[in-house]
C-alpha cells in the first residue's frame, strides 16, 4: 500500500513539474469572431458550418461538392480542416504539422490540393493529393514555389496544368507611407504550370496586385489591384501579360478576393461605407452592373462557390468596443484558444497573445494583465478652453491685411502703394511664423513647457523693441503731420495685438492640450476589467509627449514601469519613466524628463535600471546602477528597446548602427548584446542577430540563458491588402522568436498572417 501511495504521490509531484510553464505575453494584431458560412441556396441565405471559438476562414469546396476545406486557429496556429458538406461530423485536421497552412485550392478533378505554408521558414506554395479520410503530412509536400519571397493564394487553372498565384519576389522592400518602420512589400501576379515549372511574370506594377482567378477559357487573369491611390480595383489581363486593363466601374473601391463564377459573373469582397463592414458584391465585367443582393450584418470575406449553388464564406458579426479592451481591437483581450502549450529544451512554455498594439503585462499569480486607454482620439480631444482665445490671433491678422489693403487703396495719394501692402503682407507673416515656432517647438521638437516659454519671451522681446520703435517713428512722423503717421499706428496696434497673444501664450501654453491616461486590470478569463489609477503628466510635460509607449512590471510584480514620450520622436524631445508602486499607490517619476527617456528595465533586486535616452542628441542606451548613470553606447546609430535579465548582468537592444538603410527614410535594426565583466565594468556591444530585415523588441527568458524578440525573417504569410482590410497589420515584424544566446540556436514560436511583436517571458516559479 505504500509502494502505491509513493507511486501515486510521485506522479502527482511529476505532473505538477510537467504543468508547470513559463509564460510568454505578446502583443496580437489578431481579429475575433469568424466562422465559416454555409449557402445552400446561391446565396440567398448563409448559416454556420463552423462555430469554434478560434479563427476559421479561407474556405474553398471540393470540386464533387462534398468537402469544406477551411483554415483554422482552433490549435494555436493556421492548418487546414476539412468538414462534409452534409451532416453534423465536426471538423477534422486535414495536415498535421507544427507550421502554418493557408489558402487552399483544389485542382479541377479534385485529386489534388494546393496552399500556402511556411513549413520550410517564409510563405511558399506546397502540393498535395486530396484524401479526405486520412491526415496528411506536411513533410509529404511538395513545394512548388521554392522562393525566399512570400508566395501566395495559388489557384488552379480550369485544365488543371497551370496554377496563377502572387509574389513579393521581383519588388523590393520599403518603408510604409506613415509609419516608415513598418516594411511594406508589393506583389505581383505570376503563373507556374501545375508541377512548379515554367514560372511566368505576367503583372509590374507599384500596387500590390493579388489573388488571381482564371476565366473559364483560361486565357486572362482577373485579379485585384491597388496600384491607385491604395485602393483595390479588379483588373483582367492575358495570360501571355498583354492587355492589362480595369474591370471594375470608378465608382468602387476596396475590391479583393474576386471569384471567377462565369464570363459575365464575378463575385469580390468590398467594404460596405455606410456600416463599416465587409461584404460580397457581384460584377458583370460587360455591363460593369454592380449587384449588392447578398449584403448581410456580418463581415462576409473571400467567397467560394459550386455549380450546384452551394457557397462558403468566413466572418462573423462587426464587435464592439468593451471595457476590457478599450481604445484598441474591439472584441476580448485575449486570443481566443490561448495559452498555447509549447516547449524548447526543457522549458514548458504558454503562449498568450493579447489583442492589443502593445504588450499588456501579466500580473504575477494572476489571470490579469494592465493596459492604458486615453479616450482622446484626435487633436480636438486634447484641447481646452485656454486654447480657443488663440483663434483671435488669425483673425486679426487677417483683419490687419484687409486694412492694408484697403489703405493701400485709399490712401494712394498720401502713402506710396507698396508700403501697405508690405504691411499686409507683414501681418500675415508674423502670425505664420508664430503658428511655425509654436509647431516646432511644440509639436517636433516636443519641448518642455518651461523652454518654450522661455523661447517665446526671447520671441516677445523682439516683438517688444519692435513694438517701441514703430511707436516712436508714429509719434515722430505724427508731429511732423506727416501722411505716413498712419500706417506706423497700424504697425504699433499689429504688434501690440502680437505681444499680448504672445503673453497669453506663455502665461497658458501648458495648458491648451490636457489628457488623463487610464490605467485598468483585465482579468483575461472573464474580460473583467477593473481601473487601476489614473494618470497626468507633471505640468512642465509638454502635451504632445503625453503618450504612454512602453508598460511592463518589474520582475518580482511589485511595480508597474511606464514610459511616456515619443516613440520615435526627437531626441530632445521630452520623455519620461514613471513607476507605480502596486501596493502603496504612489507613482513616481524616476529619470528626467529633459529628454526622450523611455522603454526602462529594472534587475530582479531593483539595482539596476537600463533605459534608452536622447540626452547627448543621439538615441543612446544607459544604465543606472545606484544612482550612477553611465552612457553604454554613445553613438550617432538610432538605439532603442532595451532589456536587462533578471540577475542584472546582461543587457539587449536594438540598434540601426550596421542597419540596411532603406529609401533614405529608414534603417532595419539588429539586436545587440552588452554583459558585465568581472571588474563589474560593461562589455562593448556584441551583435547578436544580422538578419537584413527588423529585428526588436528582445527579452530576456528568466534564467537570462534565452532572448526572445520579433522578426520580419520569415517575411509575410498573405497578401498585406487581404490582411490589411480587415485589420492594421504592417507585419513590421510579424513573428515571435526565441534564440539561445550561447550558441545562437532558434525557435519560431509563432506562424501565422497577423502582427505580433513586444514579447515578455515571465518566470513559472511566480
Amino acid at each position: 500500500m505504500r509502494h502505491i501511495f509513493a507511486i501515486i504521490s510521485l506522479f502527482a509531484i511529476g505532473l505538477g513539474y510537467s504543468q508547470s510553464s513559463d509564460q510568454i505575453f505578446y502583443s496580437s494584431f489578431r481579429p475575433q469572431g469568424w466562422d465559416i458560412h454555409l449557402s445552400k441556396d446561391n446565396g440567398k441565405s448563409f448559416s454556420p458550418l463552423t462555430t469554434n471559438e478560434s479563427l476559421d476562414y479561407d474556405a474553398k469546396i471540393s470540386p464533387d461538392g462534398n468537402w469544406v476545406v477551411f483554415t483554422s486557429e482552433r490549435l494555436g496556429k493556421p492548418q487546414l480542416f476539412l468538414k462534409h458538406v452534409k451532416g453534423d461530423t465536426l471538423p477534422r485536421l486535414l495536415i498535421k504539422s507544427k507550421s502554418m497552412q493557408d489558402q487552399v485550392d483544389f485542382s479541377p478533378d479534385g485529386k489534388w490540393i494546393v496552399f500556402v505554408s511556411s513549413h520550410e521558414g517564409n510563405a511558399e506554395i506546397f502540393k498535395l493529393p486530396f484524401k479526405p479520410n486520412e491526415t496528411l503530412s506536411i513533410n509529404e509536400a511538395e513545394n512548388l514555389s521554392n522562393n525566399k519571397a512570400g508566395d501566395f493564394r495559388p489557384r488552379f487553372s480550369n485544365d488543371g496544368n497551370s496554377i496563377a498565384f502572387s509574389s513579393d519576389r521581383a519588388h523590393r522592400i520599403k518603408p510604409h507611407k506613415f509609419l516608415v518602420f513598418a516594411m511594406q512589400r508589393t506583389g505581383d501576379i505570376f503563373t507556374m504550370s501545375s508541377d512548379g515549372t515554367n514560372v511566368k511574370r505576367l503583372t509590374d506594377s507599384e500596387g500590390w496586385d493579388g489573388s488571381p482567378n482564371w476565366s473559364k477559357d483560361d486565357s486572362k487573369i482577373i485579379f485585384y489591384s491597388n496600384r491607385f491611390d491604395n485602393k483595390p480595383h479588379l483588373f483582367q489581363i492575358d495570360v501571355n501579360g498583354n492587355n492589362e486593363s480595369m474591370i471594375t466601374p470608378e465608382t468602387i473601391s476596396g475590391a479583393i478576393s474576386p471569384l471567377v463564377i462565369n464570363d459575365d459573373r464575378i463575385l469580390f469582397t468590398n467594404e460596405n461605407l455606410s456600416n463599416g463592414t465587409l461584404r460580397i458584391l457581384e460584377l458583370n465585367p460587360v455591363t460593369k452592373k454592380i449587384d449588392s443582393s447578398m449584403i448581410n450584418e456580418i463581415h462576409m470575406m473571400n467567397i467560394d462557390y459550386h455549380n450546384s449553388g452551394i457557397m462558403v464564406i468566413h466572418g462573423g458579426k462587426k464587435l464592439k468596443e468593451t471595457e476590457a479592451n478599450k481604445g484598441d481591437f474591439f472584441g476580448d483581450i485575449l486570443v481566443k484558444n490561448h495559452p498555447v502549450k509549447d516547449t524548447i529544451e526543457n522549458i514548458n512554455l504558454s503562449h498568450f497573445g493579447i489583442r492589443r498594439s502593445f504588450a499588456s503585462p501579466p500580473t504575477l499569480n494572476e489571470s490579469k494583465v494592465i493596459y492604458s486607454y486615453n479616450p482622446a482620439r484626435g487633436f480636438g480631444d486634447f484641447i481646452t478652453l485656454y486654447f480657443y482665445p488663440l483663434i483671435l490671433l488669425p483673425c486679426l491678422a487677417l483683419y490687419w491685411f484687409v486694412t492694408g489693403v484697403f489703405r493701400s487703396v485709399k490712401k494712394r495719394k498720401d502713402i506710396a502703394f507698396w508700403k501697405h501692402i508690405v504691411f499686409s503682407m507683414l501681418s500675415v507673416l508674423v502670425m505664420v511664423l508664430l503658428v511655425y515656432l509654436l509647431d516646432k517647438w511644440v509639436g517636433f521638437q516636443a519641448l518642455s513647457m518651461n523652454t518654450v516659454r522661455l523661447k517665446m519671451i526671447s520671441v516677445l522681446v523682439v516683438v517688444l523693441i519692435c513694438l517701441g520703435l514703430s511707436y516712436w517713428f508714429y509719434k515722430k512722423r505724427k508731429s511732423n503731420a506727416n501722411p505716413i503717421a498712419s500706417l506706423y499706428k497700424l504697425y504699433t496696434l499689429m504688434l501690440f495685438g502680437v505681444a499680448l497673444g504672445i503673453i497669453y501664450i506663455v502665461l497658458f501654453t501648458g495648458s491648451f492640450l490636457q489628457s488623463t491616461t487610464s490605467f485598468f486590470t483585465v482579468d483575461y478569463n472573464s474580460n473583467k476589467a477593473q481601473k487601476l489609477f489614473d494618470f497626468r503628466a507633471d505640468k512642465n510635460f509638454n502635451p504632445q509627449s503625453t503618450s504612454v509607449i512602453d508598460t511592463k512590471l518589474t520582475p518580482d510584480g511589485t511595480a508597474l514601469l511606464f514610459s511616456v514620450g515619443s516613440f520615435r520622436g526627437h531626441p530632445n524631445a521630452q520623455g519620461a519613466v514613471y513607476k507605480y508602486n502596486l501596493e502603496s499607490k504612489i507613482i513616481e517619476r524616476i529619470t528626467p524628463m529633459d529628454s526622450n527617456h523611455g522603454f526602462a528595465d529594472v534587475s530582479a533586486d531593483h539595482r539596476t535600471m537600463v533605459f534608452r535616452s536622447g540626452e547627448t542628441g543621439n538615441m543612446d542606451i544607459y544604465v543606472n546602477e545606484n544612482g550612477a548613470v553611465t552612457n553604454l553606447t554613445n553613438s550617432k546609430a538610432k538605439e532603442n528597446f532595451p532589456a536587462i535579465s533578471h540577475d542584472g548582468n546582461k543587457i539587449m537592444y536594438c540598434s540601426d548602427v550596421n542597419g540596411k538603410d532603406i529609401q533614405g527614410l529608414v534603417k532595419t535594426m539588429d539586436v545587440f548584446l552588452i554583459e558585465r565583466q568581472s571588474d563589474n565594468s560593461w562589455s562593448a556591444p556584441k551583435q547578436i542577430t544580422s538578419y537584413s530585415g527588423q529585428e526588436g523588441h528582445p527579452h530576456f527568458s528568466p534564467d537570462g540563458n534565452w532572448m526572445i524578440y520579433t522578426t520580419e525573417e520569415f517575411g509575410i504569410n498573405d497578401e498585406q491588402p487581404i490582411v490589411q482590410s480587415v485589420i492594421f497589420a504592417p507585419q513590421m515584424y510579424g513573428e515571435i522568436v526565441a534564440e539561445r544566446i550561447s550558441d545562437g540556436k532558434k525557435v519560431r514560436l509563432t506562424h501565422n498572417k497577423w502582427e505580433e511583436g513586444v514579447p515578455l517571458w515571465i518566470s513559472s516559479k511566480y
